[in-house]
């Protein structure tokens, strides 16, 4: 099998995968009234703030361009202008679906709450998932392990940041993370990105991205029980905020792999 084939293999698997943790983020969080009730209780346990702390209170239209900026002259200067074009592009195409989303083509039904506006998916949230998938694909192969590790923490802070300050739903920061994530998947089976030298840990980085975000996942879903059992609004909002974590630690894991199949 050629490594172009096997890259595609992978971004199909990994476009499936984001694409079931969008779908079922919004069936499941939004569309359902149960979901609507679990995730109103972590608005409830949330202490909201119009002024939150960095990185959350980093987002803007100028700081979204010198972001971008400044990830396309690292991938230009790393594999050239073609990786500039694809790192810059596909997150703008994110953020710009996330607020179409938002705002025209999703709704939230009156099952539990009446006049609610949609959330779904954070914007916030897609801002640094998309940012920081880039980045992974933007900087030499030698360091990206390191880079995939940074943007599993940054979208893991944002998250927890989102959650904590009453920004958002559960749901929405799930589907961000996976219009970035899968954007990438479609791109990378579009055109598979060649890896360019040695991944510095690249093994070891994606087992262990692997272990951290399916331990997050496992112990989202357990607090969650027991969140219902003891109606406890504040395990409910600490299960969300785990469940970012894992998905936070899986994006990463995923662009990693989809960025190339070397590893050191």
């Amino acid at each position: 099998m050629t490594g172009a084939s096997a890259g595609r293999r992978r971004a199909v698997w990994f476009l499936a995968f984001w694409a079931v943790v969008g779908v079922a983020s919004y069936v499941l969080g939004v569309r359902n009234v149960l979901g609507q009730r679990a995730e109103e209780s972590v608005l409830d346990a949330a202490e909201f703030t119009f002024t939150p702390p960095a990185p959350l209170n980093l987002v803007s239209v100028p700081t979204i361009a010198i972001a971008l900026a400044v990830v396309g002259v690292v991938a230009w200067a790393s594999h050239g202008l073609r990786r500039a074009l694809v790192v810059t592009a596909i997150p703008a195409a994110a953020i710009v679906a996330a607020q179409l989303l938002k705002l025209r083509l999703l709704t939230r039904p009156e099952l539990f709450e009446l006049d609610a506006a949609n959330t779904f998916p954070s914007g916030h949230m897609t801002v640094f998932a998309a940012i920081s998938c880039a980045l992974v694909w933007a900087v030499p192969s030698r360091v990206r392990a390191f880079v995939a590790l940074g943007g599993a923490a940054l979208i893991a802070a944002v998250g927890w940041q989102l959650l904590a300050y009453g920004w958002h739903r559960p749901s929405d920061v799930y589907g961000g993370i996976a219009l970035a994530v899968a954007a990438f998947a479609l791109a990378a089976l579009i055109l598979p990105p060649t890896s360019g030298g040695p991944v510095v840990l690249g093994r070891s980085t994606s087992v262990g991205l692997a272990i951290v975000g399916w331990v997050c996942v496992a112990a989202a879903v357990v607090l969650v029980g027991i969140a219902v059992a003891n109606e406890s609004s504040a395990l409910m909002l600490s299960a969300g905020e785990f469940g970012g974590v894992g998905a936070g630690a899986l994006a990463a894991r995923t662009m990693l792999l989809l960025a190339g199949r070397r590893a050191a």
